[in-house]
């Protein structure tokens, strides 16, 4: 889907405040707030849990336990001086893998706490990847979960993947292929993604994308396999699917709605062994299904949900584009693929609109049973497919030698998919884990006024920190601001002047000033007990943005203000900003946008209230 990566664009928003921050690093402890979780996993050494069902992802074991050393699922034979835990009818599941995310920030931290100790990305940028790539090696204690990618994904000049800012290699020939893959694995890709759309792949398209053309996807295909990689294609139609089937692809990261699955496309998947990962929670966002409104008001996660997580899922993408029965089709073509015998892989395509990492595998493996599949079969969707798919290692079963990632439940899922939400514990290489239910953040310094400055003499905030300016150039725009001080300002005693050009270099641009309310991201302001930030403007009439970033998240939250060419005081409910965590507040930005190519403002008088 051309929304596949639309998270991408959040880079941006990101991006504008790497310029200025180091990166979130908050650590989770254990609060023992869920009211079921009355016993806990040992700190370190042997333990067996006992008086359990264990799935060990393709099967179920009742009435058994299991045995954990050194990180790692053992024969029960091989040690002797364990701790043994009463699993107290508790039901054991592999850690989750979601099979189709794009990660940066805090999302494989996220992922954890919901039990997914594994995610399969399908385009990041190289930098976060590789930081992490090396801890999925370490049996030590973390907090994030495993992260395997295709890295850059692969796509013609001014394809899908080349419109959020990230400069990455394209391809425009078959003969570029094997030393396009040979690239990718070398920058250290652990399988290789490619888009394709069929109706932009000649010449005279006049769409928005362009593609490669079928001779280039199949040779990139071929390059992959001859250099034991695994192909996958991101396709948007059933001609682009049916030309990916051709092509000999290893499966489809979506399945697709709008028509139906053709006997040709099923007959040749199935033929070939190919498999799919329909990404329903997209898909059913696309529509406007609503599946993120109902995990907030009813489901085991509604009375523990952060308010970042919210803000993700509550609103759809809905768009007007797509037809009544489209995600119904959806629906129905990943029936018609599994009766088919075609693997049936379960991801989610997060932090697309409408999703978030974690929370929404589980409402995937929910549309998955919609689909047809057991909750055993979802189940094996979500651990054991994507391990033997994509060779994953370790993970994904709890069979000898399996690393110990795992989650304990406290009702059987085989009699209700959604008793996956009700997570008892969540065990990431043999140690217990904070689960979403228990996760604490830091709150930060509650302030003794809610006055932020005035700028009589200069531009210092009375909330510590420090005014800077933050462009989109960090993410290879050619946006521009400067910032300074004004001695008259709206009341004749002093502003903060930003002046700037937005340019187009960026498909996302952004230009203004940021307060940062602390140097470090771990750390804020308590700002829970206002209930309004208000501040005074002037300058070019147009709509611009003012954006709030807390410790919880690298993730912005945002909403619109006006200025025009007379001085006004807009005020702006805290309430109307979603996603926020007032309780710790790291800084506040104020930018203007692309329909502002050229700019100056000026704020004074800010101040909480």
């Amino acid at each position: 889907m051309r929304f596949s990566i639309i998270v991408v664009v959040i880079l941006a928003l990101i991006g504008l405040f790497i310029s200025v921050l180091p990166p979130p690093e908050v650590t989770p402890q254990p609060a023992a707030t869920n009211a079921e979780n009355t016993l806990t996993i040992p700190d370190s050494g042997s333990y067996r849990i006992t008086n359990i069902a264990v799935f060990d992802g393709q099967q179920w074991h009742d009435n058994t336990e299991l045995t954990i050393s050194e990180g790692r699922i053992v024969n029960p034979d091989t040690v002797t001086d364990v701790t043994v835990i009463d699993g107290q009818g508790g039901f054991v599941i592999p850690g989750l893998i979601d099979a189709h995310t794009h990660s940066w920030g805090n999302a494989l931290q996220q992922s954890l706490q919901y039990g997914v100790t594994t995610s399969l990305d399908m385009f990041t940028d190289t930098r976060f990847f590789l930081a992490k790539k090396g801890q999925r090696i370490s049996l030590d204690t973390v907090t994030e979960a495993d992260l395997f990618s295709s890295g850059v994904l692969v796509t013609s000049a001014g394809g899908h993947g080349t419109e959020y800012g990230i400069a990455i290699p394209t391809i425009a020939h078959p003969q570029e292929a094997s030393d396009f893959v040979a690239a990718r694995l070398a920058e250290g890709s652990d399988y290789i993604k490619i888009v394709y759309d069929a109706s932009a792949s000649h010449a005279d398209h006049k769409g928005r994308f362009t593609s490669i053309d079928y001779d280039t996807l199949a040779a990139v295909v071929r390059a992959a396999h001859a250099q034991n990689a695994v192909a996958v294609v991101h396709v948007m139609d059933l001609a682009s699917a049916e030309h990916a089937a051709k092509a000999g692809a290893d499966g489809l990261v979506h399945t697709f709605g709008g028509t139906p699955a053709s006997d040709e496309l099923i007959a040749l998947m199935k033929s070939q062994d190919m498999f799919v990962i329909p990404t329903l929670s997209i898909l059913a966002s696309l529509a406007g299904e609503g599946r993120g409104q109902a995990l907030i008001e009813n489901s085991a996660f509604s009375s523990h949900l952060a308010a970042d997580v919210k803000h993700a899922i509550a609103n759809d993408i809905a768009s007007g584009r797509v037809a009544e029965d489209y995600f119904a089709i959806a629906i129905e073509n990943t029936r018609r693929m599994y009766e088919a015998g075609i693997a049936v892989l379960a991801g989610t395509d997060a932090p697309n609109q409408g999703t978030a990492h974690g929370i929404s595998l589980h409402d995937e493996l929910a549309l998955l049973v919609d689909s047809g599949l057991s909750p055993t079969e979802a189940l094996t969707a979500a651990t054991y497919l994507p391990y033997s798919t994509f060779n994953l290692g370790e993970r994904g079963h709890l069979r000898s030698g399996a690393r110990a990632d795992f989650i304990v439940l406290n009702k059987d899922p085989r009699t209700n998919i959604k008793h996956t939400q009700h997570i008892r514990w969540i065990v990431k290489n043999g140690f217990q884990v904070a689960a979403y239910f228990d996760t604490q953040t830091t709150t930060g310094e509650t302030p003794k006024t809610g006055m932020v400055s005035q700028f009589n003499t200069d531009l210092k905030s009375q909330l510590g920190g420090r005014f800077v300016v933050s462009t989109d150039q960090m993410m290879q725009g050619n946006s521009t601001a400067t910032i300074s001080h004004n001695a008259q300002g709206c009341h004749g005693n002093g502003a903060l002047k930003v002046s700037g050009t937005v340019g187009k270099q960026f498909a996302y641009p952004w230009s203004g000033v940021f307060l940062m309310f602390t140097e470090s991201m771990d750390a804020g302001y308590n700002l829970s007990n206002f209930k309004r930030i208000v501040f005074d403007v002037t300058g070019t009439e147009n709509v611009f943005r003012l954006m709030v970033l807390t410790s919880q998240t690298g993730r912005p939250s945002e909403v619109n203000f006006t200025v025009t060419g007379q001085c006004r005081q807009v005020s702006v409910n805290l309430s109307d900003i979603g996603g926020v965590d007032w309780t710790n507040v790291t800084g506040i930005g104020w930018v203007a946008g692309a329909a502002t190519p050229n700019f100056n403002f000026e704020l004074d008088n800010i101040y909480f209230e």
